[in-house]
């Protein structure tokens, strides 16, 4: 009976383990996904394509049906299926928390963490105009406030287009500024969708 009910115990086990190994494949795979749809509209932001061609790849994201929750993962640190900040980054590195980083002084960066973090910086920024873009068709599953919620995607991407000049201009106060910016627009356009209708 003991061997009975060991024989049980670790085949149990062992179904479990493969349901939960599958659930994590089955979520990292959306997570990729996600991520490779929005790096396919950084980058044409970063090849300089229009608003309308933006707009376009946006809408043709949104069709794919992937939930915005999924492709906002971008934001999360490394370790938890963001993208991370930098070119080679840390598990612990984000884009929202380098975000938060850069506005928690008036003063901003200094110019020389400004030269060596440009190219980062500048990545970091466009991907706000993509994630701005990304999210303007989602707005009826999340809210009945349009409006509102492209003026703050508005506003975001304002706010990035700012962080860019300022991080070109070597600007630590105008670094830390449109960062606040940034931040702000992000948070207003979380709390409608957080409350929903």
């Amino acid at each position: 009976m003991t061997r009975y009910a060991i024989v049980v115990a670790v085949g149990v086990a062992l179904v479990l383990s493969a349901a939960f190994a599958r659930d994590r494949d089955e979520e990292g795979r959306e997570t990729v996904e996600a991520r490779k749809l929005v790096l396919g509209l950084v980058k044409a932001v970063e090849d300089g394509k229009d608003d309308k061609a933006l707009a376009a790849k946006a809408e043709a994201i949104r069709k794919k049906d992937v939930d915005l929750n999924q492709l906002m993962k971008v934001y999360k640190r490394r370790g938890k299926g963001g993208l991370g900040y930098g070119d080679k980054p840390d598990p612990k590195s984000g884009l929202e928390a380098k975000i938060i980083a850069l506005q928690r002084t008036e003063r901003g960066p200094s110019k020389e963490t400004l030269r060596k973090e440009k190219k980062d910086l500048i990545r970091l920024a466009n991907v706000n105009v993509a994630m701005a873009e990304i999210a303007r068709p989602h707005s009826d599953a999340y809210t009945n406030r349009k409006k509102e919620w492209d003026r703050w995607l508005d506003e975001q991407k304002a706010a990035a287009k700012d962080l860019i000049a300022a991080v070109e201009q070597e600007d630590g106060k105008a670094v830390a500024k449109a960062a606040k910016d940034l931040l702000a627009a992000c948070t207003e356009c979380h709390s409608i969708g957080q409350k929903g209708r």
